[in-house]
């Protein structure tokens, strides 16, 4: 044996300089060993190719994790679909920060009953928490969508660090590891717009069964109250659809016949549906109806006219996520306190002044 291969087996080799012989990050390497699902074949050849070139040992997954310093992040979307453009931006700001950190963010979808006792959640299946799965288990968690305290209490349970978006949060204002985006002053600003405006029969479209829907009525409630004026809503779903939602939620208010000038409703898709009602009735905005949506998606200014709504800076949740939940696993014993981000009203073209 010459005496490079012996220097090569006296020099135990890390994950880091596989990383660097391959040309590639050490998450790409980690998914490699791993065994991580969707790996393109020409990235496997080039991370094995490094690993026998420098006779790196392969080794358990707690010291493989221990020897790269990358961590696995779990974003886990509850009680609702990706496809919702709020919740994908989410995700994007968070798989951004994980990529330059070098850590690997796994996505998981579920569904689940508000009241399961938590040990029956079946935590151990979801996050891969048995033994054979040790590869992949969290470091910490990503809770977006409809989350219900029986799942956090069953983290705590695990004791599975996590962090969440608490405006979907079934529970109570949680004053740790929530991150919140301030919808009652959003919806409060944008009834305030209404009333500015001369307008005194605003119509209210939201779930208030959701957390969601109820913190942006909490604000309009305000701002009506504050005036002396009625409230005029429907906080029960109609549809499982958002626009179905606002398409039925119009058409039955003219059927009962009140009287309304404008409509705050508390998404943009439902605004679309209630766009569409008032449309098949010959009705116009914002001659016949002011209207404004909440959320300001893509699309919101490019509709005709381009619709007055509510910025959510939806970003910024993501990055203010995945910051708190670093800092939460760099010093698990220290709370952190639970962060509120500001909306901001975009007033466009679908409100007028009450003549």
């Amino acid at each position: 044996m010459n005496q490079g291969s012996e220097d090569a087996r006296i020099h135990k080799s890390t994950i880091k300089e596989v990383a660097k012989t391959a040309g590639v990050s050490i998450s790409s390497v980690s998914r490699v060993i791993n065994g991580y699902p969707g790996v393109h074949p020409s990235l496997h050849a080039r991370v094995m190719r490094a690993v026998q070139e420098l006779g790196y040992a392969i080794p358990s997954a707690r010291q493989r994790r221990l020897e790269s310093g990358s961590k696995i992040v779990y974003f886990i979307l509850a009680n609702r679909n990706l496809h919702i453009p709020f919740h994908s931006k989410i995700l994007q700001a968070v798989e951004t920060k994980c990529k330059e950190n070098d850590d690997l963010l796994l996505y998981r979808s579920l569904r689940y009953s508000p009241d399961l006792p938590p040990q029956q959640l079946r935590l151990s299946e979801i996050l891969h928490l048995k033994p054979g799965h040790s590869v992949l288990a969290p470091d910490g968690l990503i809770l977006t969508g409809t989350t219900y305290p029986n799942f956090l209490q069953a983290l705590k349970d695990e004791g599975i660090p996590f962090v969440l978006l608490g405006n979907n949060y079934s529970g109570e204002t949680l004053k740790y590891d929530a991150v919140y985006f301030d919808g009652a002053q959003g919806a409060y600003d944008a009834t305030r717009y209404l009333i500015d405006l001369g307008h005194r029969d605003i119509y209210f479209i939201g779930d208030t069964s959701l957390s969601w829907y109820s913190i942006l009525y909490s604000g309009y409630l305000r701002a009506v109250q504050e005036r002396g004026l009625e409230p005029v809503a429907q906080v029960k779903s109609l549809s499982d659809s958002y626009y179905s939602n606002g398409y039925l939620s119009i058409d039955m208010i003219f059927q009962q016949s009140r009287r309304v000038t404008s409509t705050f409703a508390g998404y943009d898709e439902i605004a679309l549906g209630a766009w569409k009602a008032l449309n098949d009735r010959n009705l116009t905005i914002p001659k016949d109806m002011s209207l404004i949506g909440f959320d300001d998606e893509d699309y919101a200014a490019f509709t005709v006219p381009p619709l007055t709504t509510v910025q959510i800076d939806v970003s910024e949740i993501g990055n203010e996520l995945i910051r708190m939940l670093y800092r939460k696993l760099r010093d698990p014993a220290s709370p952190n306190p639970s962060v509120r981000i500001p909306t901001t009203p975009i007033k466009r073209s679908t409100c007028w002044p009450l003549p």
